[in-house]
């Protein structure tokens, strides 16, 4: 089965379609094939070709998402307006997997965060670290992963995916703002590109592979002063004239996250670092 080229078109389900769910769903079209997308708002009116549907994941079937299908995508997040973390992914990992298995998909594909290894003082992370990521966040990420690898069935794929940015999600601000970098900007950054997250899961649709989870990053853990330094730069500032503080504040995340299985499998980031992604002006 493979989403590139094939003689019939596929058939594919995205659960949670928001800023990855959403450009998983175009591209899927883009390239021949059939998505139907489920987000609980409504979605104006679009020319994308998704069959678009509204629906609460975890609650209750979706109406209109058909019988078979060759692929299931979950890339849900929550809506602190209307959930809680706990409320959110392991309920929608139990929905994925039902739908899945109701229209014998092929592949069931799940987005997760490499946010469940949690801190780790600069160490380098892949997919056999331990899960350490602490707040109710990272908890209930853990528990929907649970859920999916606990099904013992070959069809699931994880990815755990970096930092995400993009068109519409333009991190530069942030971090430009020497000053309020936690612990002086000395931790590690790990990013990927939203592009870069489509591409990896179509590839992962395309080739089936007995690993069951993948880290999806860049692959160039960088520290954060040194991109506010490359930012400054690149503006035309001078880096020696930023001045970082913060030291008291610790980032959430100080890890460097190896991407080396996915790239193993066949799959290659289109924005091998940030330098290439900020470049393009995200």
């Amino acid at each position: 089965m493979t989403a590139s080229a094939h003689t019939t078109p596929l058939r594919v389900a995205v659960l949670g379609a928001g800023y990855v769910g959403s450009a998983v769903a175009a591209e899927v079209v883009r390239r021949g094939h059939a998505a139907w997308a489920v987000r609980r708002s409504n979605v104006a009116a679009t020319h994308d070709g998704v069959t678009w549907l509204r629906g609460s994941i975890g609650s209750q079937p979706v109406a209109g998402i058909p019988d078979a299908l060759d692929a299931v995508i979950l890339t849900v997040a929550p809506s602190s307006a209307l959930d809680g973390y706990d409320a959110t992914y392991p309920p929608a990992a139990s929905a994925a997997l039902a739908l899945a298995r109701a229209t014998n998909a092929k592949a069931l594909i799940y987005t997760s965060s490499t946010g469940v290894y949690g801190g780790r003082n600069g160490e380098w992370v892949d997919e056999h670290s331990p899960r350490a990521g602490a707040g109710d966040g990272n908890r209930a990420l853990i528990a929907a992963e649970d859920v999916l690898l606990g099904a013992d069935w070959d069809a699931v794929t994880i990815l755990r995916v970096a930092g995400i940015y993009g068109p519409g999600r333009d991190p530069r601000g942030r971090m430009r703002n020497a000053s309020a970098l936690p612990q002086r900007g000395e931790y590690w950054t790990n990013l990927a590109h939203r592009d870069d997250i489509v591409g990896a899961v179509l590839h992962v649709i395309a080739t089936p592979s007995a690993a069951k989870i993948f880290n999806v990053s860049d692959g160039a853990p960088t520290q954060a002063a040194d991109v506010a330094r490359w930012l400054a730069t690149a503006s035309g500032g001078a880096a020696e004239a930023l001045v970082f503080g913060n030291v008291e504040q610790r980032s959430r995340n100080d890890q460097r996250v190896r991407n080396t299985a996915l790239m193993a499998s066949g799959w290659s980031p289109q924005y091998p670092s940030f330098r290439e992604g900020f470049a393009t002006g995200v």
